[in-house]
């Protein structure tokens, strides 16, 4: 896929947004536009907001885009599965604050995607590599990216929990394997976080339909890995490095995540815009 490519048709779905708890639908348009651009229809004038590096305004549990009234939450499963399977120009638009956690995973994005097909808009899809190597560093969390010729993700976790220990990921990433090893992976709480969720006004429209709960007994339903929760930081990762590129660009280079999340995914890539450590091919 060295090409621009948009929807050959568009893309209608719904769903509950696990952080706002409501009823969100989603219409995915082709564009003539290089990158993804969120709009807000349920909003007067219908504002935009570009997934872009620069247009992140929360990584609390959720990456969370914003310009002027125009406001989405929860990109990330989305962004993974238009950015690996090639779609470089699209026009989301939503009725609501959230992208529909669907059922926890990128599955149905990605499974959608693939029955609306590509459609080449013309020009080719630009290439960016690692020129020196950038790591963030804080506390127990580490983020390195290293020069590769393709783009290799590893990821490790431990929660110290005794059904969420360490557990990790290590694949090269593609449309093909992120369909098939990551996009499945759900996304998931341990149960002693609820209750702070819950405190923070967060996952009002959490439920076992739509998460893994890892609770003293083990998980709320059958893995669909064994290193799910790895997998699914992985997805969660992928989804976040789309804003690198926001172009829809594609990226070569190893990037390797331990203990990280939607904040240290976002400070490394600043780190990485303030070093101009990316060079385009």
């Amino acid at each position: 896929m060295t090409e621009f490519c948009t929807l050959a048709r568009a893309i209608e779905m719904s769903g509950i947004g696990l952080h706002c708890g409501r009823e969100i639908s989603v219409k995915i348009v082709p564009d003539e536009r290089a990158g993804w651009h969120f709009a807000r229809r349920d909003l007067a004038g219908t504002p935009e907001v570009k997934a872009a590096l620069e247009n992140v305004a929360a990584t609390h549990h959720a990456t969370v885009l914003q310009s002027g009234q125009a406001r989405v939450s929860t990109t990330e499963h989305l962004l993974a599965a238009l950015w690996t399977a090639g779609i470089t120009h699209a026009r989301i638009e939503l009725d609501g604050e959230e992208v529909p956690i669907l059922d926890g995973s990128s599955k149905g994005w990605v499974e959608a995607i693939s029955l609306a097909g590509r459609e080449k808009t013309g020009g080719e899809r630009p290439r960016y590599a690692f020129n020196q190597n950038v790591w963030h560093q804080e506390k127990s969390t580490s983020v390195l990216g290293v020069a590769h010729s393709q783009f290799r993700l590893s990821v490790a976790v431990d929660f110290e929990h005794l059904h969420a220990g360490a557990q990790s990921i290590d694949l090269v990433v593609d449309a093909a394997n992120f369909a098939r090893e990551l996009s499945p992976a759900r996304t998931f709480t341990l149960e002693s976080w609820l209750q702070p969720l819950r405190d923070a006004g967060l996952i009002r429209g959490g439920s076992l339909e739509n998460a893994l709960l890892i609770g003293n007994d083990g998980p709320s339903s059958p893995l669909r890995f064994p290193n799910e929760l790895a997998r699914h930081k992985a997805l969660d990762a992928i989804g976040d490095l789309a804003l690198l590129c926001g172009d829809g660009g594609a990226f070569c280079g190893h990037v390797i995540a331990i203990r990280a999340g939607h904040g240290p995914h976002r400070a490394w890539m600043n780190l990485c815009r303030s070093k101009d450590a990316l060079t385009r091919l």
